[in-house]
């Protein structure tokens, strides 16, 4: 599979020199765990025989006892069109040898090294245990970077694989609290049958379109298994908070985030009915914190998450009701009218707080979607939130008649 995340011939090997090979390695240390990365030798274009810059960082080594000891690197980038001078190798490795903290020296080129500066670097080696001279060539790269795609996204992001790209999607939400443009979910969406989408991926995708996309053109939950459905509404619940915080620290927007969480609780109902989802909601924190995770907690968590749903609900259903008379609270226009496409599968695909609205309920009016409602019973996609079993029930009712109302609308047109 690691193979298969990006797509080496369409990484331009020849071109990645001086600046950009050193920001490809940059990058890629910051994928594999490097901490303290700084660039040595001044600035770009300057110091040293290569006239770039070199880095020095950190891996944090675990020992035997279970603590961590902290190790330092230095890497050397060397692009070239064809093998590494053996002189630049030997003078790279005196160099790091002078540099009495250094523990492990990396020497990287977009090219190759030859045997004979194989075999030296080996000879050296063995009478000189410090610094450890680890040669990094192109394929060693390919390599490394197949396994860290996060960093050719930055650079060559035309180099990913299909499944390279659902992988960095994932990895830039969980890691850096960023979601995917439109671009890089309509190309994923073309090779949805073709690549793995878990738990971790599917949350990415579905946040990433209500921050930047359009979940009525591309319904991801509608297109891995149930239980992967499931585990990723399970996921976003109990990684809520993390995710949160992380995007308040990074200045990006909560609100995906919690219209994620509710489209997954829309599909859930759907596909596998009011039953099934409402124990998921009350005990996805089961076993966490060896289930005692506070109540407040998790309130603080599903209120907002139930409500936004509740809202979308009732925008859609107040849109033809006899009924309620009501603007829309949460959805715009566009949104209510293809609110239900969510809830199938379009073979193509090509865009706070809410406010206080005026609700006008005419109780002398019957329920379209069939709930008993009278002049004490208001609508309940109107009233607060319920509790999490009544509030699935009225969604698996309201999802029930409106999709079949839907597929009808689309018999007759």
């Amino acid at each position: 599979m690691e193979r298969d995340l990006i797509l080496p011939s369409e990484l331009p090997w020849p071109d990645i020199k001086g600046a950009d090979l050193e920001e490809l390695l940059y990058w890629l240390l910051d994928s594999m765990g490097a901490k303290d990365l700084e660039w040595r030798k001044g600035g770009r274009g300057a110091g040293g025989n290569d006239q770039g810059r070199d880095l020095e960082f950190a891996f944090f080594i675990p020992s035997p006892d279970g603590t961590l000891s902290k190790q330092t690197w230095w890497a050397e980038a060397k692009g070239r069109t064809g093998t590494v001078a053996p002189v630049e190798v030997h003078e790279a490795v005196l160099n790091a040898a002078g540099k009495p903290h250094v523990e492990v020296l990396v020497i990287a080129t977009n090219a190759r090294f030859s045997n004979p500066t194989r075999d030296w670097v080996k000879s050296w080696q063995q009478s000189h245990h410090r610094p450890v001279v680890k040669l990094w060539e192109r394929t060693d790269l390919e390599n490394l970077c197949s396994k860290n795609p996060i960093a050719v996204v930055r650079l060559h992001g035309q180099a990913l694989s299909p499944q390279g790209r659902v992988v960095v999607a994932a990895t830039k939400l969980w890691d850096y609290a960023s979601f995917s443009d439109e671009p890089t979910l309509r190309k994923i969406w073309k090779s949805r049958t073709d690549v793995l989408i878990d738990d971790r991926a599917l949350f990415a995708l579905v946040a990433s379109e209500f921050a930047n996309g359009d979940i009525g053109e591309r319904s991801w939950a509608l297109v891995v298994p149930d239980d992967v459905v499931s585990s990723t509404l399970a996921i976003g619940l109990v990684n809520f908070l993390y995710l949160a915080f992380r995007a308040n620290a990074t200045g990006v927007r909560q609100e995906p985030l919690i219209r994620a969480i509710s489209y997954l609780i829309l599909v859930a109902t759907h596909k596998r009915g009011a039953a099934s989802v409402a124990p998921l909601l009350s005990g996805a924190w089961d076993g966490v914190d060896g289930g005692r995770y506070p109540t407040r907690v998790k309130e603080m968590i599903l209120d907002p998450v139930l409500a936004t749903l509740r809202t979308e609900l009732k925008d859609v259903c107040a849109s033809d009701c006899k009924r309620v008379l009501t603007d829309p609270e949460l959805l715009a226009d566009s949104e209510v009218r293809t609110y239900w496409d969510r809830l199938r599968v379009k073979e193509t695909s090509e865009g706070g707080d809410l406010d206080h609205v005026l609700i006008v309920e005419r109780t002398g009016e019957p329920c379209k979607v069939g709930f008993k409602l009278g002049k004490k019973i208001r609508c309940p996609l109107c009233d607060s939130a319920p509790g999490v079993g009544k509030f699935t029930r009225v969604v698996e009712k309201v999802v029930r008649f409106r999709r079949s109302e839907e597929e009808e609308k689309r018999r007759t047109t």
